[in-house]
């Protein structure tokens, strides 16, 4: 189940949307004021943040600036005020969308809909440009490898083979599965020229997140991850 924070002082608005949204499978915590808005957000995990902009203690504008330190939850803005001025001014603090007062229930859900799309499909684009294992990140289109603050370039053989493993962990391939992955038939087949580039990329690896992933095979092959 979602859960949504909404930050409204329109105490009976803030029960119509909290029931409407509760019947439609969300989760919701209302916030009277921006200050406890502010503390359910920090002591909570949300997928979506609907906020009023006039506020009592923190206003609407500072709140959402507060929340983009922190995190990039779907956060809709919600306010009487519908000059174009205004909605610019809410997205450049970092709202996702604005909804103007008095608006529909069902056109806030399809606002939300929308938003959770866009947000999945985000999610997917960036799983395709990055790979994961354990805290290494490879960068797909920079063909960097991250460990936290730091980062190493790899070469184009090196990326090849690391993109190859990390999108395979614990499998063992051969040599000349490697070669012909890397290399193809362009080259004349060399064992040593499979352990060259291993050898490098190891010591990347090693010298970046301080412990080796990558293990021989011994009279076959490496493989990637798991348990030396």
């Amino acid at each position: 189940m979602r859960r949504v924070l909404l930050v409204e002082d329109e105490e009976i608005l803030a029960k119509n949307m909290a029931f409407f949204l509760n019947r439609e499978g969300f989760e919701v915590d209302v916030a009277s004021d921006g200050e406890q808005g502010l503390h359910l957000f920090q002591q909570g995990q949300y997928d979506l943040v609907l906020l009023d902009w006039m506020l009592p203690k923190i206003d609407g504008l500072t709140l959402c600036r507060q929340i983009r330190q922190w995190s990039d939850v779907p956060l809709i803005m919600l306010t009487a005020k519908g000059e174009v001025m205004d909605k610019v001014i809410g997205l450049e603090v970092g709202a996702d969308d604005y909804l103007v007062k008095p608006f529909h229930q069902r056109e806030l859900l399809a606002r939300i809909h929308a938003l959770f799309r866009r947000q999945e499909k985000r999610e997917r684009e960036s799983h395709q440009r990055y790979l994961r294992y354990e805290h290494l990140v490879l960068g797909r289109d920079q063909m960097t490898l991250r460990c936290g603050e730091h980062s190493v370039s790899l070469t184009v053989n090196e990326f090849k083979l690391l993109d190859l493993f990390m999108r395979h962990p614990e499998k063992v391939f051969s040599r000349e599965d490697l070669f012909d992955h890397v290399w193809g038939t362009s080259v004349a087949y060399s064992d040593r020229t499979v352990d060259v580039n291993i050898s490098r990329l190891r010591k990347k690896i090693g010298g970046l997140a301080g412990q080796n992933f990558l293990y021989a095979v011994r009279g076959y092959g490496y493989r990637f991850g798991g348990k030396p």
